[in-house]
C-alpha cells in the first residue's frame, strides 16, 4: 500500500479513462491508504476500493444502451438524465457490487457531493450507504433530482469541490497521484447556465455554479504546480480521444479505458513488473434486464 492519497476527477463517461489507470493499479497489486473521489470518480473509485477488477468495463458494455442508463426518457420518466436509481440500485443486483469487502478495505474513501444550502462541499466516509452518497455526488446539476442524504441536500460534487487535492493533503497526504479525465492543455471556459430558474431557493448554490470555472481552473493549476514540485503524480489522457461526458460509442469507451492503463504505466515510476491478479474483464456474462 502506498502511502499515497489518490484523487479521482469526474466527467460522466470520460470516467472510464480512470477505470483503465485504476484497473491497472489492481493488475499490479496496488494500493492505496485514502482515496477521495467526486461524480463519476467516486462512482467508478468504489470498485477499486472493493478490489472488483474490469466491473465498471463490463456495466459499460452491458448497460450503456439500455434507456434507463442514460437517455431523455430517463429524464422525462424519473427525473434523472444519468438513471441514477437504475445505475446505483438495479445494475448491481446484475453485477454485484461487493459492499462487504468495500467495507472491510483498510482504504479510507471519502466521496464528494455538493450542498444546496451551503454552496459548498461536504465530503462523506464510506458507510453502509455509500450508494446514496454517490448517487449524489453524481447528480449533474439541470440533468438531475436533488439528492438527500444525512439531512442534507445535495448534487453533483463537482460543482464545490471538482480537484480535491487540497482536502487529501489537508488530511495529511502530501503525496498525491491525482487522475484527470481531460488532457494537457485543457481549461474551462465560462458558458450560461440557468441556474437562477432550477435553483432559486438555494442563493449559496448559484454563486457556486457561478464561480465553479475560475474555482475549477485554479484546482487545476494548483494540481499542476504540485506536480512539478514533485508532490503530485499526474495521470491524464495523453490523447484527446473527443470521447463525451454522455458518450455512447462503445469502441471509443474502451479505447479511453485502454489509455488509462497505458497512461497510468508511463506516468507511475513505483509500478513494478506485471504480477498476476485479475483476469480480464468479460462482457456479456450477466443476464440482463428487458428494456
Amino acid at each position: 500500500m502506498l502511502n499515497y492519497g489518490l484523487v479521482l476527477e469526474g466527467g460522466g463517461l470520460r470516467g472510464l479513462y480512470t477505470s483503465g489507470v485504476i484497473d491497472l493499479f489492481l493488475e499490479k497489486g496496488i494500493q492505496f491508504p485514502f482515496v477521495i473521489g467526486v461524480s463519476a470518480g467516486a462512482g467508478y473509485g468504489c470498485s477499486f476500493v472493493s478490489e472488483q477488477y474490469g466491473r465498471n468495463l463490463r456495466i459499460l458494455r452491458e448497460f450503456r444502451k439500455d434507456p434507463r442508463y442514460l437517455s431523455l426518457g430517463s429524464y422525462i420518466k424519473t427525473g434523472n438524465y444519468f438513471g441514477l436509481d437504475f445505475i446505483y440500485d438495479e445494475i448491481p443486483k446484475y453485477i454485484p457490487f461487493d459492499t462487504e469487502a468495500f467495507l472491510a478495505s483498510q482504504t479510507r474513501f471519502i466521496t464528494v457531493c455538493s450542498n444546496l444550502e451551503t454552496g459548498e462541499a461536504e465530503y462523506f466516509d464510506k458507510d453502509k450507504d455509500i450508494l446514496q452518497a454517490l448517487k449524489a455526488s453524481s447528480a449533474v446539476p439541470f440533468m438531475c433530482k436533488i439528492i438527500e442524504h444525512k439531512g442534507k441536500k445535495l448534487l453533483d460534487g463537482g460543482i464545490a469541490d471538482a480537484i480535491p487535492l487540497k482536502k487529501s493533503m489537508e488530511l495529511g497526504f502530501s503525496k498525491n497521484v491525482v487522475v484527470l479525465t481531460h488532457p494537457a492543455g485543457f481549461h474551462r471556459k465560462k458558458s450560461f447556465h440557468p441556474s437562477w430558474f432550477f435553483y432559486r431557493k438555494y442563493p449559496k448554490f448559484i454563486e457556486a455554479i457561478n464561480s465553479y470555472v475560475d474555482r475549477y481552473n485554479e484546482s487545476l493549476e494548483f494540481a499542476e504546480r504540485e506536480a512539478e514540485k514533485g508532490n503530485v503524480i499526474l495521470i491524464r489522457p495523453s490523447k484527446d480521444l473527443k470521447v463525451k461526458r454522455t458518450e455512447s460509442d462503445i469502441p471509443k469507451i474502451e479505447q479511453l479505458y485502454e489509455l488509462g492503463k497505458r497512461d497510468a504505466l508511463s506516468a507511475c515510476t513505483f509500478i513494478q513488473p506485471p504480477t498476476p491478479h485479475a483476469p480480464s474483464p468479460t462482457p456479456h456474462t450477466s443476464p440482463k434486464p428487458a428494456l
